[in-house]
């Protein structure tokens, strides 16, 4: 079920390559990770055990050469001179030989020797008394650091080294000498071991009393050597120097492994990176392949329930390509659509005018000539009698039945403004004068050709029910002018005008007359169409109060169905 799924879907198919490439590669970097990792540890094991080795070994050198040189100071008092002390002359090459010690050892400030009962027998440098926790005779060569001098800040390094006389089981003590040192010579030497290195180092005493502590490199200098020991960044190893001096060092593992850092992090940025643009490659393949196809899918699927309805991706690569030949497609076919559907409107609306036409001659089969005999006779009644008015009213009464019963459905629009000027004529006198209908038209379009009877209902409307029921007198303009190849159309009152209801009403009409239905402006509209096809414009504007006008467009030619 899952692989015919699969089988089914390119984006989980790439999504499924994505993640084993995703896989190898984490697999890899994960293995370079930890190689790197177990390599950093290494070295920074190695190198703590090798500062460890070479504090050890620099220590004892140096801890061989302070033995040395209390030895030698001492060696008068070893061979059982014991009236040394008490002669000028033995002090004074005492004294001596501490300046020669001291001048090949500048770091010796000060060196004191006692007896076994503590009582100072010989003081040499500058002067000094040991404090009361360091007043005690030392069994086994001693160091610790304390504040010797009170009016210093600075701390100093002491060096018991206890005075045997004979050796082995003979041996007796008699007495002890303490070299007083500066801390300078034991800090570079702690200094030039640890060199550029991320470590700390840690001298103590045999009392476990911290001598020196120093840290070096990226080693935050708040932390002490507890705190590196417990640390899982540092490694940390410990050994005992000679009579019990403990040298401890701690070296970072990070802080030492610059180049395996950076190792790690291009490992860490490869990983995120690789991440990233997988990542970006499956959501490209989302939202550029497969979303779209989906919609394209979805689209066709609903294209038949909302065939105006369109694609709308806007991409000019083969899916944008594959978009618009559908969009094209799904045009012409709506094109075909309509054109079927308009022929099927334009014949029917041709059945239907030419049933009125049919209904219009039956009409018309009354004899005419005996109504233009009436209506001649009506004029010369008036004549005799002095009526003008009437005689003037009966005579365009007559024009007008000449001009309805016409068999051409295509006149003039000379002919068409003519018969509206009789029309307006009678309107004059039935209203005595209240309606004024003025016509104005270029002599250029007086011979184009017009359909028959286009213009009365539209002047009647405005009559009718734009002017009939304002109070006072009302106008009608009507005008025809030539427009390139079209034929401009102009019909304007002065009267009530319509609000936004009935003007919404009217456009209705206007843009579906058939659904409509109505023997006025839904017959003009048809005609229209049946005529001219889509090829005129017809638009109605009107403000309550001020009139209404009417802006129609037709070709200068016409066709007659």
């Amino acid at each position: 079920m899952v692989i015919q799924k699969i089988r089914n879907s390119l984006l989980l198919q790439l999504t499924c390559i994505v993640l084993a490439v995703l896989a190898v590669l984490t697999a890899t970097l994960y293995t370079s990770y930890v190689y790197v990792k177990d390599t950093t540890l290494n070295y920074a094991q190695t190198l703590a055990d090798s500062l460890l080795r070479q504090a050890d070994d620099a220590l004892s050198f140096y801890e061989e050469n302070l033995r040395y040189n209390a030895e030698s100071l001492c060696r008068f008092m070893i061979m059982d001179e014991s009236d040394l002390f008490e002669s000028d002359a033995g002090e004074a090459r005492i004294s001596s030989y501490y300046t020669q010690i001291a001048q090949s050892n500048k770091e010796i400030v000060s060196a004191i020797i006692y007896d076994n009962d503590m009582n100072v027998l010989i003081s040499l440098g500058k002067p000094l008394t040991l404090t009361e926790k360091n007043l005690y005779l030392r069994k086994e060569a001693d160091m610790n650091a304390d504040w010797y001098y009170r009016d210093e800040r600075s701390y100093y390094y002491g060096f018991y080294y206890p005075i045997y006389s004979g050796s082995g089981t003979s041996a007796s003590q008699l007495g002890m000498c303490v070299l007083i040192l500066e801390p300078w010579s034991i800090e570079g030497t702690l200094h030039n071991i640890m060199n550029e290195n991320n470590a700390a180092i840690l001298l103590s005493d045999s009392n476990k009393l911290d001598l020196s502590y120093h840290s070096f490199g990226k080693v935050p200098a708040d932390l002490s050597m507890s705190d590196l020991k417990t640390d899982d960044d540092y490694i940390y190893r410990e050994g005992n120097w000679q009579n019990g001096i403990r040298i401890a060092v701690a070296v970072s593992v990070s802080g030492n492994a610059s180049g395996s850092s950076n190792i790690r992090n291009m490992i860490t940025l490869a990983s995120l990176l690789s991440s990233f643009f997988l990542a970006v490659i499956i959501f490209f393949s989302y939202f550029h392949m497969a979303k779209p196809i989906h919609e394209i899918d979805r689209f066709i699927d609903e294209s038949i329930e909302n065939p105006d309805r369109r694609l709308k991706l806007k991409r000019t690569d083969e899916i944008g390509t594959v978009a618009e030949s559908l969009n094209h497609m799904l045009d012409e076919n709506q094109r075909m659509i309509e054109e079927i559907k308009e022929g099927k409107i334009r014949l029917y609306e041709t059945k239907l005018t030419q049933q009125k036409m049919e209904i219009l001659a039956y009409r018309n089969q009354i004899n005419p000539h005996f109504l233009y005999n009436t209506f001649s006779c009506m004029r010369d009644m008036a004549l005799i009698n002095d009526q003008d008015n009437i005689a003037e009213m009966a005579m365009a009464l007559s024009d007008i039945f000449r001009y309805a019963v016409k068999a051409s459905n295509i006149v003039t629009v000379r002919d068409e403004v003519s018969y509206i000027e009789k029309y307006a004529r009678i309107i004059e006198f039935r209203f005595m004068g209240k309606i004024t209908i003025e016509t104005s038209v270029e002599s250029s379009v007086l011979d184009k050709p017009l359909i028959r009877f286009f213009l009365q209902p539209l002047v009647e409307n405005a009559v009718f029910h734009g002017l009939e029921s304002k109070m006072g007198n009302g106008f009608v303009d009507v005008r025809i002018e030539g427009k390139g190849d079209k034929l401009s159309i102009k019909i304007k009152d002065d009267g009530c005008g319509m609000d936004e209801e009935a003007l919404n009403n009217l456009k209705e009409l206007i843009n579906a007359p058939h659904e409509k239905g109505g023997i006025g402006l839904p017959n003009i509209i048809q005609r229209l169409r049946l005529f001219y096809g889509d090829e005129y414009t017809f638009e109605v504007s009107s403000i309550v109060g001020k009139g209404t006008t009417i802006n129609i467009e037709v070709p200068d030619h016409i066709r007659e169905s």
